[in-house]
């Protein structure tokens, strides 16, 4: 028989916050799958997860690079598939670990879709986002009763500036980091600036939570970084 692939979503950061269901699977399967985006640099997910995973456990390191580069990441994608695929045509179950949610803007998708069109079982474990860890660690609220809300990443930038966003009262932005600087003016224009907040590292342990985003213009902020924007402030 085929082995079982698990897509585990391990959370933002804090160790705490991996579900009671992620700890157990990731007590019975007989490999766990890690991407990486360096060589030679831990995994981010696999340090969350780490205490949860047996000492005798397989572990399998992916590359899967930090890039736009769509041919390398295609060709990243079906290597870690066969790699996969590989165990679980030995009969072995694989847990593969994703940060935040693992089917938000996370590249256990890619391999979630290609393994499920060739037929092999694969089960999800959802994970807390980190938008929600983040509106929670700076006390901004995402939603009050209708109000409406987008999820967007920094490249969308540009609906910012053209007023697309004006329909939401909350909007989350990923990946803010290269286009933090283009970020700032949107909002600012948009007359949002005063009431949002930028986390950065949420659940890590130089998570930062920051109000005045004009005071951080200048550094090279962390790939973990996201902006929750209010229409109106809270508080």
């Amino acid at each position: 028989m085929k082995g079982l692939l698990y897509g585990i979503g391990v959370g933002p950061g804090d160790p705490e916050l991996l579900t009671h269901k992620a700890a157990r699977v990731l007590q019975e399967v007989d490999c766990v799958a890690v991407p990486v985006a360096e060589r030679d640099k831990e995994s981010t997910a696999r340090k969350i997860a780490g205490s949860h995973i047996r000492a005798d456990c397989l572990i399998i390191e992916l590359d899967f690079p930090m890039t736009r580069d769509r041919e390398r990441l295609a060709e990243a994608w079906r290597q870690g598939c066969e790699t996969i695929k590989d165990l679980l045509d030995q009969g072995q179950s694989v847990a593969f670990l994703t940060l935040g949610d693992a089917m938000l803007y996370s590249t256990y998708i890619y391999l979630y879709q290609e393994l499920d069109r060739a037929g092999y079982q694969v089960m999800t474990i959802p994970g807390i986002t980190s938008f929600s860890a983040a509106a929670a660690a700076g006390g901004m609220p995402l939603a009050f009763g209708d109000e409406r809300m987008a999820v967007i990443p920094g490249s969308a930038v540009e609906d910012l500036n053209n007023g697309k966003l004006d329909y939401f009262d909350t909007v989350v932005i990923f990946k803010v980091a290269r286009q933090y600087q283009k970020l700032l003016s949107a909002l600012e224009k948009a007359g949002r600036l005063e009431s949002s907040i930028l986390v950065v590292s949420c659940g890590h342990p130089e998570e930062r939570i920051i109000t005045d985003l004009k005071s951080v213009a200048e550094e090279d902020l962390s790939y973990f970084s996201l902006i929750i924007s209010r229409k109106e402030p809270v508080k």
